[in-house]
């Protein structure tokens, strides 16, 4: 686990003692980690290596268990959706609530705990909410829910009154840094910084060259716009709002392009204050040229801008064609990336 310390420390120390509230709140950005500190719980509490430690061993046939997810004592719910199928399949349904239940209200068959992940829970519907709500009024006594969601405003407040918050934090670049380099070498320390804070981005890019692409073409896409006239632009935004059948799944491509495109601002207005810090340093060059091209105020506040609206998307249902044709808009111009070219 990288990051997170003072946080596991804690839970694993109460875990350890079989000190465990029935409900927890997993809360932060995507890619921090929350699904890697809800398994560690599950290994804490299954682990039969002896002396036990906080997070598990790793080791033993239960650990491995939790951490494919095929220990019969853990379960993890999250969203399935088969538009083909079902057009109206977008959240996590009732029946999986109700599925969950029925394993709860079991005795454990290898553990002393049942314990059940509920990934995103912002997109429980509101019937399986209702039903979610009746389980944790009256948690049976050997059940352990752990919800995550990096927008944990969308959950009704009377399940958020009896869950227990554990809020995870960006993580410093240098813990990543280090995290990297124990696991990929040292060249992989490259990629700290471009994690932006969140392990999980970090180690895809360090491992895995499909990210990396995914990563340099949303990269060109923004520096495309830049040098497009508003006709293309607006094109643009028709195509991407609905590229998509699924609401989720359009949503998530937009947040991705606004979390990185609002970094890339940011390099920008770093690199026209002339100091240090860009979290896309291979960008160096495009930087400098929309730092001469666009004025810092401008770069500053289409950062900001573009950090606002990714929240929008993920905490509010907004209309995707009318955000991205504002963004269209308020995109600056820079007749240097006329033709994709810096």
């Amino acid at each position: 686990m990288i990051g997170q310390r003072r946080l596991l420390a804690r839970l694993g120390e109460k875990a350890l003692e079989g000190d465990v509230a029935h409900a927890y709140e997993l809360s932060g950005p995507r890619s921090i980690g929350k699904r890697t500190v809800a398994i560690r719980l599950a290994q804490t509490l299954f682990c039969t290596s002896e002396p036990r430690a906080a997070g598990g061993c790793g080791i033993c046939l239960a650990c491995r268990k939790v951490e494919h997810l095929t220990h019969p004592d853990i379960r993890l719910v999250t969203r399935l959706i088969d538009l083909e199928k079902d057009s109206d399949k977008k959240l996590i349904a009732i029946e999986q609530i109700r599925e969950m239940q029925q394993d709860l209200a079991l005795r454990p068959l290898e553990g002393n705990w049942r314990v059940v992940i509920i990934d995103d829970a912002a997109d429980l519907s509101e019937h399986a909410e209702v039903a979610l709500l009746k389980t944790l009024e009256e948690p049976p006594i050997h059940s352990v829910l752990l919800l995550l969601t990096p927008t944990p405003a969308r959950l009704l407040e009377t399940i958020r009154s009896r869950l227990v918050p554990l809020p995870m934090r960006l993580v410093p670049t240098a813990d990543i840094a280090d995290g990297l380099s124990k696991r990929f070498g040292t060249d992989a320390r490259r990629h700290a910084a471009a994690g932006a804070g969140r392990p999980g981005l970090a180690i895809a890019l360090a491992n895995d060259e499909a990210a990396r692409k995914a990563r340099r073409t949303l990269e060109a896409e923004f520096y495309k716009l830049v040098g497009s006239g508003l006709t293309d632009r607006f094109a643009w935004a028709v195509d991407l709002a609905e590229s998509e059948r699924d609401p989720q799944k359009r949503n998530d491509v937009i947040q991705s392009r606004l979390v990185g495109w609002s970094e890339l601002a940011r390099d920008a207005a770093v690199a026209a204050h002339g100091a240090e810090g860009a979290l896309r340093p291979d960008r160096a060059r495009e930087s400098a040229a929309l730092a001469k091209a666009v004025g810092q105020r401008e770069l500053v506040d289409l950062a900001l801008s573009l950090d606002r609206w990714r929240r929008d998307v993920i905490e509010s249902n907004v209309n995707a064609r009318m955000l991205l044709e504002l963004l269209a808009l308020r995109l600056p111009y820079a007749a240097a990336f006329a033709g994709g070219a810096a």
